[in-house]
């Protein structure tokens, strides 16, 4: 995760993409996504993403990875550094589906 953060951090063309999809562990994916949130461009990260091989697995993990953005958000930006609410969930929404949106070119 530290090159990856490095990376994204310095190239243009490097973006911060979901968590391995046998990485179930939320300690895991809590400490990727505090140090991708503290280094990486908001514009440069996708939260989540799949390369599972059962359809039944994805909602169960992505319901994961919102939790455990949801605790980073709520701990690192509105307790840790005084931002509103909205700001903290207009972020969120920008890591889940707003830079998928723009990165990939969906409307």
């Amino acid at each position: 995760n530290q090159e990856l953060v490095s990376y994204a951090w310095i190239f243009p063309n490097v973006v911060t993409n979901g968590h391995w999809w046998y990485s179930n562990i939320p300690t895991y994916i809590e400490v990727d996504t505090r140090s991708r949130l503290e280094a990486v461009p908001r514009n440069k990260q996708v939260g989540y993403y799949s390369d599972m091989y059962k359809l039944e697995f994805a909602l169960p993990k992505f319901r994961m990875y919102r939790r455990v953005l949801a605790k980073v958000l709520a701990e690192d930006f509105v307790i840790g550094r005084k931002w509103s609410e909205a700001d903290a969930l207009a972020l969120g929404r920008q890591i889940l589906r707003g830079n998928v949106e723009s990165i990939f070119s969906i409307s």
